[in-house]
């Protein structure tokens, strides 16, 4: 929507409000059709405004006001083409600023925030799936279905869990009143976004046209870094409120994830741990001579533990224990863990602040923070070897 739509809404809606306001009488039957005339004439002078407004788009290269997922025949996404603007200050038209520009409502959330000011942008959506894409070359929890992320575009909110254990359903007799069953309990639990950022030093010399080297800059300083903070973060929200079980020796972690874990929750479940502690389970074989840990149908490189996908992450992000045991999370801990991800990422550019070096700032921002749920399904344990092994 440009100004001119804009200008031609207000209008409208206050028009409408006008019209209301006419008591329906015979007397103000004149008085009421002209309202109403009146009214329609500035309706089809919006639907003009917007058929200009779409044809403007296209003229530009875009279908809608949301960013296009094609990329033209050069093989150049648009979004790159609208940043490449951007930063040689080049005047942009109405439809490429709506790919820039948060909508109303985001800016009004934004406000006040002390990590944005007004001047910060939307990230275009080509450009954006390209960020994710490059995440791809990193071991990123969240994206690995280690937590359970949970899009938004609202910066705070709440979620009730159910508390207490089900009792299940009660019997009764064919004709008898169906009994009430036991009032459910809900907590609340609220949550706040954190934005997080990085400020990444971008060449003058660089037009962004070139697609390869605009995303080699946001891999090498941004998506990193985005991913370790990340995974950082859910590794904490893992131990937080967890007690370690100690486990000496493979066949102590076989035995809890039978006894302690909830057979549902190996569905689908995860054991996490870090190099260290893939390299002892990857050595182990049961008597037969077999490796414990088995090959995944569906991954040809991932390993499997007693039905539960092995994932694994460097030892400097999973530290080993203070006792030098491996730490080890076990079972559905998507279930345990939600990571809610504000959907957009966003961006400010600055001249000023590297003018000496020719350079500028591009400041990519993302926001997300995690909260426990069923902490319950899954188990945090420290594993050693056995002694004499």
């Amino acid at each position: 929507m440009n100004q001119k739509m804009r200008d031609l809404s207000a209008s409208y809606k206050a028009k409408l409000a006008e019209v209301q306001a006419i008591p329906v009488t015979d007397e103000n039957e004149a008085k009421l059709a002209k309202a109403l005339d009146e009214a329609d004439a500035i309706a089809k002078l919006y639907d003009l405004a917007e058929r200009e407004f779409e044809a403007e788009k296209k003229a530009a290269g875009f279908a809608s006001e949301q960013p296009p997922k094609q990329q033209n025949p050069d093989g150049k996404a648009d979004g790159f083409g609208v940043l490449a603007k951007f930063f040689r200050r080049q005047e942009l038209s109405d439809a490429e600023k709506a790919l820039l520009e948060p909508d109303a409502t985001m800016k009004a959330m934004l406000t006040g925030t002390g990590a944005t000011n007004g001047e910060n942008y939307l990230i275009p959506e080509d450009v954006r799936n390209d960020i994710n894409e490059l995440r791809r070359a990193f071991i990123s929890l969240k994206d690995a279905g280690i937590a359970t992320v949970i899009p938004t575009t609202a910066l705070t909110g709440a979620f009730a869990f159910e508390a207490g254990t089900p009792t299940g359903l009660t019997s009764f007799a064919d004709g008898e009143e169906v009994p009430a069953g036991a009032e459910p309990k809900f907590v609340q639990k609220p949550w706040t976004i954190a934005l997080k950022g990085m400020n990444i030093p971008v060449s003058n010399l660089l037009t962004l046209t070139e697609r390869a080297s605009f995303m080699a800059y946001l891999n090498r300083w941004f998506v990193k870094n985005a991913v370790i903070s990340e995974n950082t973060d859910i590794i904490a929200e893992l131990k937080k409120d967890k007690t370690a079980k100690a486990l000496t020796g493979w066949e102590a972690l076989k035995h809890s994830v039978n006894v302690d874990l909830d057979p549902a929750c190996k569905m689908g479940g995860y054991c996490l741990t870090n190099q260290s502690g893939f390299a002892f389970l990857d050595e182990q074989k049961d008597t037969t001579g077999r490796p414990i840990l088995q090959p995944n149908p569906a991954q040809e490189t991932a390993r499997v533990f007693q039905g539960m996908t092995v994932a694994v992450v460097s030892d400097s992000q999973l530290k080993n224990e203070a006792d030098g045991s491996f730490p080890i999370f076990y079972g559905a801990t998507a279930d345990g863990v939600w990571m809610i991800s504000l959907l957009n990422y966003l961006f400010a550019a600055s001249e000023h602040a590297m003018f000496l070096r020719n350079q500028q700032v591009f400041r990519v921002i993302e926001g997300y923070c995690t909260m426990g749920a069923d902490k319950d399904a899954y188990l945090y344990g420290k594993l050693k070897a056995a002694s004499g092994t």
